[in-house]
């Protein structure tokens, strides 16, 4: 059923679920037929990679090691439209590919309390004239 319309099943709130686990735990050849499926259209694979529920399937391919090459390749390739994606980024930090942003963690020193905030600020700098 799955290998009906693929692309619509993995980026599917529920279908993608049950892709992911025929991924994981069906039959090798029914592993293999699923993932090529996935692989034999162009673009697809960076396409799940920048969705909220292909991600999934992604990682699910990528998690086979007889498609993980073929797949991390793809995302290599694409690298510079996935890296501007919320998802692709997660996914290729994941993979040691990305760069992690400097305001992400900008973000994280706002997110923190006034009093958490301070001590931070006094860490950072005794950590500057130390370095000095």
């Amino acid at each position: 059923a799955l290998r009906g319309d693929v692309q619509r099943f993995a980026r599917h709130r529920f279908a993608s679920k049950v892709f992911e686990h025929a991924l994981a735990l069906c039959s090798d050849e029914e592993q293999n037929s699923l993932a090529f499926q996935v692989l034999a259209r162009p673009g697809m694979v960076v396409a799940l990679a920048c969705h909220n529920f292909g991600i999934n399937i992604v990682r699910a391919l990528l998690d086979l090691p007889r498609m993980s090459k073929q797949v991390q390749m793809l995302l290599v390739n694409s690298r510079s439209r996935v890296s501007k994606d919320k998802f692709g980024s997660e996914l290729m930090l994941e993979l040691g590919l990305g760069k992690q942003q400097p305001k992400r963690m900008l973000d994280l020193t706002r997110e923190l309390g006034l009093a958490e905030r301070i001590e931070y600020d006094a860490t950072v700098a005794s950590i500057a004239i130390a370095g000095a």
